[in-house]
């Protein structure tokens, strides 16, 4: 019995600083994970918050302005119809929370992101993050893929969205990631020329309606003090300012065509223009040097909507709206329509069609985007690839395909081009038919002092 008591005691003392140890690691295992649970609990209540402030109804908020964004993000799906869950257009908080964390860290936004898309806190938090690694981008082109830019009629659609909601929830951080957004803008323009960068080519940019669009928003924050009372009188005097030199900029870029009798004509503004001259440059591959209708008519219903214009202003206008109706530059006859075709997806959208120009006498007068100029122009440096084909004779509607490739007619470009590119547009009626008498009236009703 006393040997046994001996073993036993022994056998006792041995496993003592096992228990002991082990006792010890329950309770730090005990520890490290009650704090990744209440991490989690923490989460979910945070979601859950978020979930019900964003989802939260108000006086819905057009999102007209960012159709252009929304479309290059979903046309990768059929119809245009995303996978993930929306935000109703009354959910004017969930969206704008959406601007907020996309937010670039040099106040502007990357362009084509769906701000209607629901998004959990968590991965907001995380693109936020991820945001930091991108490069600032000024008056410059920018490098990364992800930085601000204004292309696609971003940031000052933002800004001016931001501006709405604060309205209905003044929301401090609302008003500042609209400010940021401004003063990005402001930093953006061109020092010596007035003018803006898109994404495309470091030039002064009227494709995708970038100076257009700009000088009308700065207008806006000039004027209406009421929706952007967030703005204060320096920044309001920074702004007008900049408005001033980027109106001077489009007057300067104004292209004067020599036409084939020898006589010369003031005509309207091609897609870009250089910093070094004002002259029409190059862009993509597939947009030469020429005279725009498209940007044109955004640039003419612009200056048509100031107040009291210069003479300036009022002869650019008349000679831009009489080059756009001549008769030699019209397209008669023709009506793009969509022919069904197999589908499938050419550079990276999904098309089931084909767009084709057919003949159609009771067509409405339709524009090609580009028209060509004259001789003493250089159509050639800044081309993206080498030219193929020929460059048409003045005044003439230009095709030009990818690969820097011009074709005679519109159903000769390829179906990528043909489908995801606006070539024609007929919106140059109203320019000319409707809105140029208006203004003409307008300003006859001014020299009257009436």
């Amino acid at each position: 019995m006393e040997n046994f008591m001996k073993k036993f005691m022994e056998k006792k003392f041995f496993f003592l600083p096992f228990f002991a140890f082990f006792s010890a690691f329950l309770c730090v295992s005990c520890k490290s994970v009650e704090p990744s649970v209440l991490e989690t609990e923490k989460k979910l209540e945070e979601q859950e918050k978020f979930a019900a402030f964003t989802q939260k109804e108000y006086k819905s908020i057009s999102l007209g302005e960012f159709s252009d964004g929304f479309s290059h993000a979903r046309y990768v799906y059929k119809d245009s119809i995303p996978p993930y869950p929306l935000y109703k257009e009354t959910m004017i908080a969930g969206i704008a929370e959406n601007m907020v964390y996309l937010q670039n860290p040099d106040g502007g936004w990357a362009k084509n992101q769906d701000y209607q898309r629901i998004f959990t806190l968590e991965k907001l938090k995380e693109r936020q993050e991820n945001n930091k690694k991108i490069k600032p981008v000024t008056y410059n082109l920018l490098t990364d893929p992800k930085g601000s830019t204004m292309d696609n009629r971003n940031i000052f659609s933002q800004i001016r969205y931001l501006a709405q909601v604060y309205q209905q929830i003044p929301e401090k951080r609302y008003g500042d990631c609209a400010l940021k957004a401004l003063q990005w803008i402001l930093n953006a323009q061109e020092p010596v020329t007035g003018g803006f960068t898109g994404a495309d080519v470091y030039a002064i940019t009227f494709n995708d309606d970038v100076i257009s669009d700009v000088l009308t928003f700065l207008g806006e924050v000039v004027e209406d003090k009421k929706l952007y009372s967030f703005v204060d009188e320096d920044m309001r005097a920074k702004a007008k300012k900049a408005w001033e030199h980027g109106l001077e900029c489009i007057l300067k870029t104004q292209i004067t065509l020599t036409l084939k009798d020898g006589s010369k004509i003031l005509s309207a503004w091609c897609q870009q223009h250089s910093y070094e001259n004002y002259a029409p440059i190059w862009a993509r591959e597939f947009e030469p040097p020429a005279v725009s209708s498209l940007e044109s008519r955004k640039i003419v219903t612009f200056l048509m909507s100031l107040k009291n214009p210069s003479e300036e202003v009022k002869n650019a206008v008349v000679a831009a709206c009489t080059f756009f109706d001549r008769t030699d530059i019209r397209i008669k006859g023709k009506k793009l329509v969509r022919n069904p075709r197999k589908a499938e997806v050419l550079g990276g959208r999904y098309y089931d069609y084909e767009q084709v120009l057919i003949d159609d006498p009771s067509a409405r007068d339709c524009w090609a985007r580009f028209y060509a100029l004259d001789s003493s122009f250089d159509v050639e440096t800044g081309a993206r690839k080498p030219i193929q084909g020929f460059y048409p004779s003045v005044l003439s509607p230009i095709w030009c395909d990818r690969g820097c490739r011009y074709v005679e007619n519109f159903n000769d470009l390829s179906v990528e081009r043909r489908n995801g590119y606006g070539y024609t547009n007929t919106s140059m009626e109203k320019l000319v038919s409707v809105d140029f008498p208006a203004w003409k009236k307008r300003m006859g009703a001014l020299r009257r002092g009436h």
